[in-house]
């Protein structure tokens, strides 16, 4: 990709350079501006760049590793040519970009929007940018919360940098003072305000932009003191600053330099101008305290207007993220709540004698349901990866039991579509691992999911290997392939973008929401690792899994205890608001003849509690008047207060919502097992079974 030439580049070049900024430190005012677009846009990666004469260099990032590239691949180098904001919805659809090395690299970049930072003089410096690894469609919220904070950037850089100025000129008059130089013209020259005081703090002398950035003639400011009365200034937060801890005192008081203090001085017009503040004392002899100090300050009220729109920007960022993640909860329960009834009591009619004809029709139910659940699953997993809420379960799992439980249900679908189905695995017998045992599962199970769906003939083959010398950094190889409709070339870079299929024949074949592959990328990549999809040697396709892990320590032999029987003769309290679960319940435990008492929500089961022991308590989690969370606590309570002589009740949670924050809250009330809805049949007894086992 070629670069376009940039206008005026020369002096361009050199206003970026006499800011100061490049190869400066971090600093988190400019991760603050990043982490803002970030959030603004909902992208994985934003990025604060400045573009010299052969790279382009990050200043702030989030997302990406690397701190500089080639100019020649940089997309920012754009928008810095054009002075304006520009916005790319598919670079490969871009002939700019198409052929762009970090188009078709790993870093994958599909979708780019980047706002020029502008200096007052009108030149662009570099770009605050946002980037997508699917394509995107650009909002004009996205833009103009792009351009707001590229205009922050800008003035910010400019502020550094006339802060460091200010610093250097300064040092600058001490050192012409000291050598007796006359600097009168200079002194009056400066854009800086500047006074000079003595012991006593009294001014003795100062530039015209003091007196003006004060809002003093030069009458009114030579010859007053920090100690008088008229003097309002407010410290950053905005309270009234002791006369001692304004920074000429402190300099005064301790020899030593106060720099980038900021403080605010209340003008005698009443406007409240923030000044950035720098006071460096002036010794006749070493040994002796300072007997002048030099005050230099600069205006920072537009930098200190733009901090707080950055922070009311973050602020809205995070409200968005709260009211997402509370909205995805919410769907979660409002649909999972229906839905448990249909596939519970699909399961439990199909039980009972029925007909050839109307079981093959509760059959077709169940799974129809069940495909519902998947794909809704999918939908909310999605969405909290977007929001950075999944988080990491490490745990202790055996490879061979991993992959047994992962594929053995897949056997059999196989084996009813007439396909082969082989599975390998390549580790030490009986060998015991570290990581996610369960985001490794749903991977597994998406990519044998995807190539039962998409292979009608011939076989599919696993094979898992665990690779690496050091027990500490270990790779699981996971390898899926298929004798199914393959991959073309560009498919193949479109296959992990969501609700993408390949072409509209495939989905119109095969159904789904394509958001399968999309989930297992972002599951990968979340414990370090990645995936790829390629097309097989002769037909069909092969996706490659690698993700760390690391070997555990032995474990010491325990008993294990025979898990707890349902037992037919319980006393159960549900405590459920809606209706239809309550029937749902009943019905799945009417076998086993437990006798069932109801209760609507968390006070009405404290009602009964305080008169009837129960053998077993399933409680919903989310139910007006009281919640499942806080009658849990209170059945607690209620049994500690009691004392010794009371045995806990064993409660199970039920939740539509299955993210691991409902499940660790649950426990933490006082929950010993955990329902996620819809309730089947073998879910509802093994969550019985769990709680029973764990109160026993």
């Amino acid at each position: 990709m070629a670069v376009p030439e940039l206008d005026q580049e020369a002096a361009r070049i050199r206003a970026l350079l006499e800011l100061g900024i490049l190869d400066t430190p971090p600093e988190q005012e400019f991760d603050d501006i990043v982490q803002a677009a970030r959030d603004a846009c909902q992208t994985p990666i934003a990025v604060l760049s400045l573009i010299d004469s052969d790279r382009q260099w990050f200043k702030a990032r989030v997302g990406i590793e690397a701190c500089e590239t080639e100019r020649d691949a940089s997309f920012c180098a754009h928008a810095v040519a054009a002075s304006k904001t520009l916005s790319i919805p598919d670079a490969r659809l871009d002939a700019r970009f198409k052929d762009n090395r970090l188009v078709n690299g790993p870093e994958q970049i599909r979708s780019y929007l980047g706002a020029p930072i502008m200096t007052r003089e009108g030149v662009a410096i570099g770009a605050v940018a946002v980037i997508d690894q699917r394509p995107r469609d650009w909002s004009s919220g996205d833009t103009q919360a792009l351009e707001r904070l590229a205009r922050i950037a800008a003035r910010l850089i400019e502020m550094r940098a006339r802060c460091e100025l200010a610093d250097a000129q300064g040092q600058q008059l001490l050192n012409l003072a000291a050598e007796g130089v006359q600097f009168r013209t200079i002194f009056a020259a400066m854009r800086e305000g500047v006074v000079l005081q003595d012991r006593s703090s009294i001014i003795l002398r100062h530039n015209p932009a003091a007196a003006a950035l004060l809002g003093l003639t030069h009458d009114q400011l030579l010859g007053k003191s920090s100690v008088d009365d008229d003097w309002r200034i407010v410290d950053a937060a905005g309270a009234p600053l002791p006369v001692e801890a304004q920074p000429s005192m402190v300099c005064l008081a301790t020899g030593e330099p106060v720099l980038n203090f900021v403080l605010g001085v209340h003008l005698r017009d009443g406007a409240l101008r923030w000044l950035s503040v720098n006071s460096l004392p002036i010794f006749d002899k070493i040994s002796e305290p300072p007997n002048l100090t030099v005050t230099s300050f600069i205006d920072v009220t537009e930098l200190r207007e733009r901090e707080t729109e950055l922070r009311d920007a973050l602020e809205l960022a995070e409200r968005a993220s709260q009211v997402k993640s509370q909205f995805v909860a919410n769907v979660s329960h409002e649909i999972r709540t229906p839905l448990n009834g249909v596939i519970a009591l699909a399961s439990a009619l199909g039980q009972s004698d029925l007909t050839d004809r109307q079981r093959e029709m509760v059959e077709i139910i169940v799974e129809s349901g069940a495909t519902l659940e998947s794909i809704l699953s999918a939908l909310l997993d999605l969405a909290k990866i977007e929001a950075e809420r999944m988080e990491l379960e490490v745990v202790t799992f055996g490879i061979e039991d991993l992959v047994r439980s992962s594929t053995d249900l897949f056997k059999i679908k196989a084996d009813n579509k007439g396909l082969g189905f082989s599975v390998s695995v390549t580790a030490p017998p009986g060998g015991r691992y570290r990581g996610d045992a369960q985001k490794i599962r749903q991977i597994l199970w998406n990519l044998l999911a995807n190539a039962i769906k998409f292979t009608d003939a011939g076989e599919i083959a696993v094979s898992v290997t665990v690779e690496g010398a050091d027990p500490a950094a270990q790779t699981l190889l996971i390898e899926v392939r298929d004798t199914g409709v393959g991959l073309s070339p560009e498919m193949e870079h479109m296959l992990f973008e969501p609700f993408i299929q390949g072409d509209a024949s495939v989905t119109r074949r095969f159904g789904g929401t394509g958001l399968g592959l999309t989930i297992c990328r972002a599951l990968a990549r979340m414990m370090g690792g990645d995936i790829e999809a390629l097309a097989g040697a002769e037909r069909g396709s092969v996706f490659r899994v690698h993700v760390p892990v690391s070997t555990a320590e032995p474990e010491a032999s325990v008993a294990v205890e025979s898990e707890a029987d349902l037992a037919t003769a319980m006393t159960i309290l549900l405590v459920e608001d809606n209706p239809n679960n309550r029937r749902v319940v009943e019905l799945l435990l009417e076998p086993t003849g437990a006798e069932l008492v109801m209760a609507e929500n968390g006070a009405e089961a404290l009602t009964l509690l305080a008169t009837q022991r129960f053998d077993l308590i399933l409680m919903d989690m989310q139910m007006p008047v009281m919640d499942g969370l806080t009658a849990t606590r209170e059945v607690r309570c209620l049994e500690a207060r009691e004392g010794q002589g009371r045995t806990p009740t064993p409660i199970v949670m039920m939740t539509a919502n299955a993210s691991r924050e409902h499940r660790d809250a649950a426990l933490a009330a006082g929950a010993d097992g955990f329902i996620t809805k819809p309730v089947t049949p073998a879910t509802l007894y093994a969550g019985i079974n769990t709680a029973l086992t764990a109160a026993a």
